[in-house]
């Protein structure tokens, strides 16, 4: 299901992490969804976009590749490879989401940023309502949700990634029920 609530909730992350991509930048977006809306909206804006999704058909043009990919614990990408790598509504969904925030690390260029959103702990309860109770979300996409994540656990995993304290910010939005959290190499 992709109800029009669905879309418009992806369409305010993407509002949200847009802002933060550097013109001209190479940018990695993890979990970049079956049609890569996001690096398609962005391409006249970025150098190269790269997207990984297991739903994502095979693709590249002059700007964009894009993989279809189980996302696991690897991202197949060369150390240092990335100014940008993105990760919206992808990291609640992961078995192993430390493995992928590591990989994130590595293929991060010095002074490069991880931009990822994801529901707070505070989501739980209002996105399994809209979802099992109203069927206004995609109740699939809400049952496969492995972990919310609070600023303590998101901080904790970023630091053994290899982020610093310092470099870490978490902003909250939609009335603290998402985290957008940017972290910089």
């Amino acid at each position: 299901m992709n109800s029009i609530f669905d879309r418009l909730l992806r369409w305010l992350r993407c509002k949200k992490v847009i802002r933060h991509i550097p013109k001209d930048s190479v940018v990695c977006d993890i979990g970049c969804g079956g049609k890569c809306l996001f690096l398609k909206n962005i391409s006249n804006l970025i150098k190269k976009g790269i997207g990984f999704d297991e739903e994502a058909e095979d693709y590249a043009d002059l700007k964009l590749e894009i993989k279809k990919y189980q996302i696991s614990e690897l991202i197949p990408l060369k150390d240092e490879s990335c100014d940008i790598v993105t990760m919206m509504a992808v990291l609640e969904h992961l078995s192993k989401p430390q493995e992928i925030l590591n990989e994130s690390w590595r293929i991060l260029r010095n002074g490069g940023k991880l931009i990822l959103t994801t529901p707070t702990p505070f989501a739980r309860p209002l996105l399994e309502f809209l979802a099992f109770k109203l069927k206004i979300i995609d109740k699939e996409e809400i049952r496969d949700h492995k972990n919310y994540f609070g600023e303590g656990n998101i901080g904790r995993m970023l630091l053994a990634a290899g982020f610093k304290k310092e470099n870490i910010n978490n902003y909250f939005f939609e009335f603290r029920l998402n985290s957008l959290i940017i972290a910089e190499k």
